[in-house]
């Protein structure tokens, strides 16, 4: 597309109300026939909107206004540049006053240099609308050479005291929309374009020392004046820089990362109360002492620094290039596998582009048997035949393993996390020794759940927490079905106790079913004397165990892989715990679900303290609650 001679302005605003006016009126006063004007309501939830509309109302200057839901500069910014039509972009920010000489000093200087990108002066001031500018101030435009190495280094930024050569900002893809502010990211794509392929154009950046704008020093909520945000997106966007830039030299990259890592030492020295005893600081040294690291590790330790910034734009990141991750397990039998689901499933939420192996550390893995359709679409590979645990010898094995991105650690032994230590990843993750040796760690290391242990290991990844819940069904059914079995006697309920359950859910027109499985002959036995046939479903696979429960109102069940497979048939469940923890090993996903424990009811590791008519209290009040 060809652009005409000129100059568009674009203007970002979000509840600006209090300056937009004198924002406006900055800039029309310098307006001719070679310059154009666009204005982005970012989602204001002031009367910012009102404002720009009543400033055009009084003055019949053209304009084009966009309005969109609140998504950020970057996103605002991409919007207006699909409307320019001139050949330089001047940014604004809805609150920023520009000097009456800015555009036209600015437009002059890039034509007559042939820049495609100009830095000007800027400075805070109280009352930025009755700021007079001088007319003869000094004037020494310099052009950068190896202007990316020392915007790199430094740190530069800005946006309204910024002007951009349309081609140049829209053959570098605009804003990254992976970064909240572009103040950096802008001047830092412009500056590389040589860098992301051989015959990329070296364009030419330059930096005046003429005062551009003027911005108001006290504002509430300001992005700006959040010094987190300032920090946090002065990292994110080097990091997308260094994974965009493929010919940046190696030293150049290590300056980078370990200029980042030193920032969220920092932070975390200063805001988050880290000691010199923490990993963050152990992050540190190692980057001193020169010991390479991964963007990839790098961006997530940024994730981490900044997780609990409540008042930080985090925009979402999907990484570009299938990631490689492989999952540990010691031994994988129905239980603990039922245990893994919610995590695997979390695990392709945050990385949905991705290839995931899962290693059986012992072999025969039920994920590789009866439980395969579970993990359709989670897992890419399960290998049980290469066994790594606790022997010398798997060392040498471990070594052998390569080119994954992340290793998940998801068992607890030592020695066994020192071997997986072996694998030549970029992010190591283990729960062993309370994340000692592990790269990075969950923001909530106390959680007493097995399974939400496992999902926090996946959320490190991520900045907020995923819904876990599975799909949720509320079935009209009257079906009750009932998993009487266990693997162990404590564990066991009573069957008498479930006879009567069974019976008292008959009286109610409920249709109770005993699920059982093939070794459970004597309760089978037992059952078909009191109620026939038509009551007992026998099953030994456990995909038609969760297909039978699937239309059920709810399920009751010992805690057992019984009990864990109807949880995942998505009904609500109620679980009876004796002598286990209740918080670690419930079922999660569900909302309805619920526990009955001995321990918590009556401080007894004895199951059979629990009567029926506790179980029939509960079971009502779940009915009540799902309708």
């Amino acid at each position: 597309m060809k652009f005409n001679d000129g100059v568009s302005i674009i203007v970002t605003v979000f509840n600006k109300e209090k300056y937009i006016e004198n924002t406006l009126s900055s800039i029309v006063k310098q307006m001719n026939r070679s310059s154009e004007l666009i204005i982005v309501n970012d989602g204001s939830t002031d009367t910012s909107l009102q404002k720009i509309n009543a400033f055009f109302k009084k003055r019949k200057i053209s304009h084009k206004l966009i309005n969109q839901t609140n998504t950020g500069p970057s996103i605002a910014i991409n919007n207006a540049l699909k409307k320019v039509n001139f050949s330089f972009v001047k940014l604004v920010d809805g609150d920023d006053i520009l000097a009456p000489y800015a555009i036209d000093f600015m437009f002059k200087t890039m034509v007559n240099s042939k820049l495609d990108l100009l830095y000007g002066d800027w400075k805070w001031v109280e009352n930025p609308e009755k700021y007079s500018f001088k007319k003869s101030q000094n004037n020494q435009t310099k052009i950068m050479s190896d202007a990316i190495t020392k915007l790199l280094a430094k740190g530069w930024g800005g946006s309204s005291n910024l002007m951009i050569k349309t081609e140049s900002f829209k053959k570098v893809g605009g804003c990254d929309e992976n970064i909240f502010v572009q103040d950096f990211s802008i001047p830092l794509r412009i500056a590389g374009n040589h860098l992301k392929s051989k015959s990329g154009k070296h364009y030419k950046v330059a930096v005046t020392s003429k005062l551009i704008c003027v911005c108001p020093k006290f504002i509430t909520n300001r992005i700006m004046d959040n010094n987190g945000q300032t920090v946090y997106d002065l990292s994110i966007a080097s990091l997308n820089f260094l994974d965009e830039h493929s010919l940046l030299k190696q030293k150049e990259k290590d300056a980078v990362l370990k200029k980042i890592i030193s920032r969220c030492w920092k932070w975390a020295l200063r805001k988050n109360g880290k000691s010199y005893f923490s990993k963050e600081f152990r992050i540190y040294l190692k980057s001193k002492f020169g010991l390479k690291s991964s963007s990839n590790f790098v961006r997530y330790f940024v994730y981490q620094t900044w997780r609990k910034e409540e008042r930080i734009r985090k925009l979402n990141y999907t990484p570009k290039k299938k990631v490689k991750i492989l999952i540990y397990v010691g031994l994988d039998l129905l239980g603990d596998a039922l245990l893994k689901l919610p995590f695997l499933r979390t695990l392709k939420k945050v990385f949905p582009h991705s290839e995931i192996t899962c290693l059986a550390g012992k072999g025969n893995s039920i994920l590789n048997k009866s439980l395969k359709p579970l993990t359709h679409g989670l897992l890419d590979k399960i290998e049980d035949k290469i066994k790594i645990g606790s022997k010398l010898s798997d060392f040498s094995k471990a070594q052998s393993l390569s080119n994954f991105d992340i290793v998940i650690d998801t068992q607890k032994r030592v020695f066994t996390t020192l071997i997986l230590k072996k694998i030549n990843c970029d992010i190591f993750i283990s729960q062993s020794a309370n994340f000692f040796f592990s790269d990075l760690e969950p923001e909530n290391k106390k959680e007493v759940n097995l399974s939400k242990q496992l999902i926090n290991l996946a959320e490190i990844f991520n900045y907020k927490k995923i819904d876990d819940s599975l799909s949720i069904k509320i079935n009209k059914s009257k079906k009750v079905v009932i998993g009487p079995g266990a693997s162990v006697k404590w564990k066991s309920w009573d069957l008498e106790n479930f006879i009567e359950l069974a019976n008292y859910l008959l009286h109610k027109k409920f249709v109770p079913i005993f699920i059982l499985g093939p070794r459970e002959k004597n309760l089978e036995r037992k059952l078909l004397n009191v109620f026939g046939k038509s009551r007992i479903f026998i099953s030994n696979d456990p995909i038609k165990t969760i297909e039978f429960s699937a239309d059920a109102k709810l399920g009751i069940s010992n805690d057992t892989g019984c009990g864990h497979l109807i949880a995942n048939a998505g009904i609500p469940l109620i679980t009876i715990f004796g002598p286990t923890n209740s918080e670690k090993f419930s079922p999660i996903g569900n909302p309805h679900n619920k526990v009955v424990s001995s321990y918590k009811e009556f401080g007894s590791t004895d199951i059979n303290k629990i009567r029926p008519k506790l179980l029939i209290e509960e079971f009502n009040k779940l009915i009540k609650e799902i309708g």
